[in-house]
């Protein structure tokens, strides 16, 4: 009898504590799938070593208890399981048709609420990952919500997925108020659960919503939230996507700089867990900040490394989608007919995924360009596939641009009575919105769009009245001036068109002036144009890598311009400064913000020690504080700034190859200008030697061997192993 009651008492302690390890463990389960899926599916496949086969409850009791499972156990991993294969990025090879049969064994024992909760989750996550039909998963995940489950801990989390995925459906179809409040809940549902990770992903949504809201002041607030728990978690995925979101942030309230920071800081931690998707997402929203800032060359170059990404992962989504970036960017970049090969490829690839919501924007942006291109007959085909989508998923302004598009290709195609009708399908689509917003002013209407509305529908009246009395007209003088239009016509396009021929000759050749016309960067030349113009940077330095002169011979000529194209951007970036290639192994730098040359030196050299074909290489730099004669009245010419730069930077490579370093030169305010007069190296050593010019080094002075002039006999003098007064 003791023995019973001691086993009793005993049970009762220990049952609670087992309560509680099943729920952390579950808590520390959804974790895993979040931060690290590739590395939790192995854990699992570790511990469900044997086939799943089963046709009932009874079979899949057996199953368990000769795999040494309890029922409750095994029927766990087989729904964690079948979420990991559901997951975007874990290299699973077939990873939807595993979920769906494990979907299928889950069917045949589930027997409870929470059972058929679960598989409402799963299999609204099946389709839309499967058949990207979200309304059908929105559908599919609500049945979830509608099963009386218990309250405990599994239940709890179990309800914050089905209101995040909710959540997350509503914001790709573009239904705002219902995503933030399956949002809110989701967020509830994590403080509820105490979890740091949880909590910060649901900060994290909701930063997401409102900054596509344009809520900057909201989204940053939950961010900060974000990030302030994530400070006491070492998880580089929740790190990076936050990383990731707030340079998102940033891009759009325009702060460029702090936004690349984080973009790139998020790319660094994607890359370093080997999160395929989400770091071709992030070469993609640093291709967007670069795109916000018109800089459309560099936006191209980092949507073309997300596609390579996508292509080597085989991320077709991700490849359709950067597709249509790109058709965007070549679009905005004034290259027309790449945009659209983009562009098509991309309509191909949705239209295989059936991806209705993408279709729409990509169908519309063909038509935009084939318009800009005068292209009319594309632009009407392409505006009217987009209709109807725009129609089905009552998206209003799309309705409205396609109509527009389609009217106005129609009536260049001479289609009148057809332009006719479109611009009667917009008149009557204004106007019934415009009565709706009316009508129901508490579904998100505000006098603000109302009176936008009336002002686009009263131009889309007189735009029909000036349409019909024009129609008129023409129709009357058409036979009289059919001839002298045609005439004056084909002389105004030869005009145009040699014109235009003339304007883009003029601006390659300008563009290609400033080049190497081996590497294709901007050299000398641009440094030059740059020099002669009234704003200086606050510094030039001149720098050479050792045993890298040779580079283009050594590494091959694609090797070799890749090499440079990065070294150029890390450059550009890091020291905030206009770079130009001089030659091979050869660099200028104009930095625009004034600092240390030991700084300069050291920044120089974590730059070079990033790319690992120039860890070997030492640096010799010779820099030039601007202005270098205090005098506002002497004007010096790049050309001579360019030829001291060459003075110091020789002065550096004189001091070996073993270590970095720098030589600078600034003459004294009683130095005469002619210092820098032809011959430079003759005149300027010359001022050297006699302490006109005070000369910095991270090395011993004394050890300098200053270049030599090389003119008639009587001049040929080295000038050497001197210094000037130190300061």
């Amino acid at each position: 009898m003791r023995f019973f009651l001691f086993g009793l008492v005993l049970s009762l302690y220990l049952w609670p504590h087992c309560v509680i390890a099943s729920a952390a463990q579950q808590i520390a389960n959804e974790v895993k799938l979040r931060e690290s899926p590739a590395e939790f599916y192995q854990e699992i496949n570790q511990r469900v070593n044997f086939a799943l086969r089963f046709n009932d409850v009874q079979e899949f009791e057996l199953l368990a208890k000769t795999q040494g499972f309890t029922p409750d156990e095994l029927e766990s991993e087989i729904r964690w399981l079948t979420r990991i294969n559901l997951e975007t990025g874990t290299g699973i090879k077939a990873g939807v048709q595993n979920a769906i049969t494990l979907i299928d064994f889950l069917k045949v024992i589930a027997n409870t609420p929470f059972d058929q909760a679960y598989l409402a989750l799963l299999e609204g996550r099946k389709e839309g990952r499967q058949t990207q039909n979200y309304q059908q998963a929105i559908a599919l995940t609500k049945q979830g919500l509608q099963q009386n489950l218990d309250e405990g801990v599994q239940e709890t989390l179990l309800l914050h997925d089905l209101h995040y995925q909710l959540g997350d459906l509503y914001r790709i179809t573009l239904q705002p108020n219902l995503s933030l409040k399956h949002f809110n809940e989701t967020r509830e549902l994590a403080y509820q659960l105490r979890d740091n990770y949880l909590i910060a992903r649901a900060e994290a949504a909701l930063g997401r919503f409102y900054n596509i809201d344009k809520q900057y002041t909201k989204s940053l607030q939950h961010y900060i939230e974000a990030i302030r728990l994530s400070d006491s978690l070492d998880k580089t995925y929740l790190s990076s996507v936050l990383s990731i979101r707030l340079a998102s942030v940033y891009r759009d309230l325009g702060e460029w700089k702090q936004a690349l920071k984080y973009a790139h800081k998020a790319a660094d931690g994607f890359e370093s867990i080997q999160s395929w998707p989400r770091l071709s997402h992030s070469m993609t929203i640093i291709a967007m900040i670069y795109g916000k800032q018109g800089l459309w060359n560099q936006a191209i170059d980092y949507y073309l490394n997300a596609l390579q990404i996508d292509i080597d992962h085989g991320n077709l989504t991700g490849q359709a989608l950067t597709y249509h970036n790109l058709g965007e960017a070549y679009f905005n970049n004034h290259q027309d007919e790449i945009a659209l090969d983009f562009l098509l490829k991309a309509h191909q690839a949705f239209s295989q995924k059936n991806s209705k919501q993408y279709l729409v924007y990509n169908n519309l942006l063909i038509a935009e360009v084939a318009a800009s291109r005068q292209d009319w007959q594309t632009a009407s085909s392409y505006a009217a596939q987009a209709l109807p989508l725009a129609k089905e998923q009552q998206l209003n302004p799309q309705i409205i641009e396609a109509l527009q598009y389609q009217a106005k290709a129609l009536k260049e195609l001479g289609q009148i009575d057809d332009s006719l009708n479109a611009v009667e399908q917009l008149l009557s689509f204004s106007q019934q919105q415009l009565e709706l917003n009316s009508q129901t002013p508490s579904e998100g209407s505000n006098s603000l769009a109302e009176q936008q509305l009336k002002m686009q529908l009263n131009q889309i009246q007189a735009q029909q009245k000036n349409s019909l009395q024009q129609l008129d007209q023409y129709r009357l003088q058409l036979i009289f001036s059919l001839f002298i239009a045609f005439i004056i016509a084909l002389v105004c396009y030869n005009q145009w068109r040699s014109r235009q021929t003339l304007k883009q000759q003029q601006v390659l050749l300008q563009q290609e002036m400033i080049r190497d016309p081996i590497s294709g960067l901007v050299g000398y030349t641009g440094f030059v144009n740059q020099l002669s113009q009234p704003n200086k940077p606050a510094m030039l330095a001149l720098l050479s890598l050792h045993n890298k002169h040779n580079s283009d011979v050594e590494l091959g000529q694609e090797t070799n311009q890749r090499m440079n194209q990065t070294l150029l951007d890390n450059l550009s970036e890091s020291l905030t400064s206009q770079v130009y290639f001089i030659r091979p192994g050869v660099w200028l730098l104009a930095i625009e913000v004034a600092d240390e040359h030991q700084h300069v030196l050291q920044q120089l050299r974590t730059i070079i020690d990033s790319q690992t074909l120039l860890k070997q290489a030492s640096l010799q730099v010779g820099i030039i504080d601007l202005p270098l004669i205090d005098n506002s009245e002497i004007k010096l010419s790049p050309e001579i700034y360019f030829n001291v730069l060459q003075m110091t930077m020789a002065a550096a490579m004189s001091l070996g190859s073993d270590k970095d370093h720098f030589v600078t030169i600034s003459p004294f305010n009683f130095a005469p200008a002619s210092i820098f007069s032809a011959p430079l190296y003759l005149n300027l050593g010359n001022a050297i030697q006699r302490g006109l010019v005070k000369v910095n080094s991270n090395e011993n002075k004394e050890l300098i061997n200053w270049p030599k002039w090389i003119g008639n006999q009587s001049e040929n003098t080295v000038v050497k192993k001197h210094s000037a007064e130190v300061t």
